[in-house]
């Protein structure tokens, strides 16, 4: 299944999540695809609801921002896949599925500094 929680098309290249959310980087480079929520049932359920992302090398397994080298950056993309989940099947319950709850009451609040954050893909000429 395709992500749910990036938008990404192959033919034109990927932009890296983390490059995005942590520096603001959204050049196009070379990337690889991550299960937001691992293990070996739990990797199986991130593709068949689309939790994954795209993640150059530093973040995904070289380098000490990576994401299989720091609980925090994991920490951050489970739980925005816990949030993408939720908002696009609100008839499901990611802990029944997942087992596993990422989210605090504190992170289910609205913060305002929150607001305007966030990638969308536009539509452009597609000629």
């Amino acid at each position: 299944m395709k992500s749910i929680m990036q938008p990404y098309d192959r033919s034109r290249g990927s932009s890296c999540y983390l490059c995005q959310k942590l520096n603001g980087d959204c050049w196009d480079k070379y990337t690889e695809e991550h299960h937001a929520i691992g293990g070996t049932a739990n990797r199986k359920l991130s593709e068949k609801y689309g939790l994954k992302v795209r993640l150059c090398i530093y973040h995904h397994r070289e380098g000490p921002e990576a994401v299989h080298n720091n609980i925090n950056n994991m920490r951050l993309l489970q739980k925005e896949a816990q949030i993408a989940f939720e908002q696009h099947y609100p008839d499901l319950s990611f802990s029944d599925i997942f087992g596993m709850n990422y989210l605090t009451e504190e992170d289910r609040k609205p913060h305002k500094d929150k607001i305007g954050q966030g990638f969308f893909l536009m539509e452009g000429d597609k000629s």
